[in-house]
């Protein structure tokens, strides 16, 4: 049987802390380790020697996604402990030194009708976390299907995109254990946040198809138990899966009607949902209308034309 131990590492974003999680068996992995800060540090460090281990005996980080609340630590543990980092083969661009996260998405807040000033105040929402990078000699791709294998059990790698495109969860079939980084939590449901497809930069990812893709998926295997990568862990798979499944749906109704009320930009419609938001918070709001948007062209319930360069959703006749 594997032995998993949760370890809450704090963060300065709103979402509160990071669940990293320890499997205490030989080789000692850690999942998702936190922000590189000073804080999130000390507390990693406290809460892997109440277990009885230290960071140098770590020998394997695995990363869910890019993120940094998730991903930070992972280049300073694989340095002290000598660890390879695994992490989707789809988020390793993501961490490299001249990924600059807003470029690819530039041409999107275009189309979407994205005020100049919106653009300004996002930019100027710095993150108070320095960039995850990983240099190349410390990666192991994967891309979802491998067995990671432990004295005592394995892990299963799941390739579940929809938060990012290489979100990966990890499950143990003797304990029916998922960890799920971001794909499923208690209290929110995660943002499926734009970016770029890795095949045509033109292009967004189809993120909320994906998403749904991913419950669908997710649904066919027997979840015990769901340990997130923030907040409690949930007992109740079916439950969390079809909640988040509801709360689509009702964003794409919600979303639907708006639309057909009269011709709207996706910036209009994230400021009709979130009147009041700044900075990164618009960032995320004008991800999920995306989202939300494609999923309603690509299934037929509106249409689109392109008016000086920004996309105009309008009623399909």
């Amino acid at each position: 049987m594997l032995e998993i131990h949760k370890i809450m590492v704090p963060t300065p974003y709103s979402v509160g802390p990071v669940n990293a999680y320890l499997v205490k068996n030989q080789p000692f992995t850690l999942i998702d380790p936190g922000p590189e800060t000073a804080e999130a540090i000390d507390s990693l460090e406290e809460g892997l020697s109440s277990l009885g281990v230290a960071v140098k005996d770590i020998r394997r980080v695995l990363i869910t996604h890019n993120h940094s609340d998730h991903s930070g630590l992972a280049a300073w543990v694989a340095e002290k402990a000598k660890a390879r980092v695994f992490v989707h083969k789809l988020e390793i661009r993501k961490l490299t030194p001249e990924y600059i996260y807003y470029q690819e998405r530039f041409p999107f807040f275009a189309e979407g009708g994205l005020p100049e000033n919106e653009l300004k105040d996002i930019l100027d929402d710095t993150d108070p976390v320095v960039k995850p990078v990983l240099p190349d000699s410390i990666i192991e791709a994967v891309a979802g299907g491998e067995e990671l294998h432990f004295e005592g059990g394995s892990l299963r790698v799941l390739h579940l995109p929809g938060h990012t495109s290489g979100h990966i969860c990890l499950y143990n079939p003797v304990g029916r254990e998922l960890l799920a980084g971001d794909f499923l939590l208690k209290r929110i449901t995660p943002n499926p946040v734009v970016e770029a497809d890795h095949l045509d930069f033109s292009r967004r990812t189809p993120a909320l198809k994906q998403y749904l893709d991913s419950i669908d998926k997710i649904e066919e295997i027997d979840v015990r138990i769901n340990l997130p990568g923030h907040g409690e862990t949930i007992n109740d798979n079916r439950e969390i899966t079809a909640k988040a499944r509801r709360h689509h749906m009702r964003r794409l109704e919600v979303i639907q009607n708006i639309v057909e009320e009269n011709s709207i930009t996706a910036y209009q419609v994230m400021r009709r949902l979130y009147p009041k938001i700044r900075g990164f918070q618009v960032f995320l709001g004008i991800s999920e209308v995306f989202a939300h948007l494609d999923y309603l062209l690509e299934t037929g319930r509106i249409a689109r034309e392109e008016i000086n360069g920004v996309s105009v959703y309008h009623k399909k006749t």
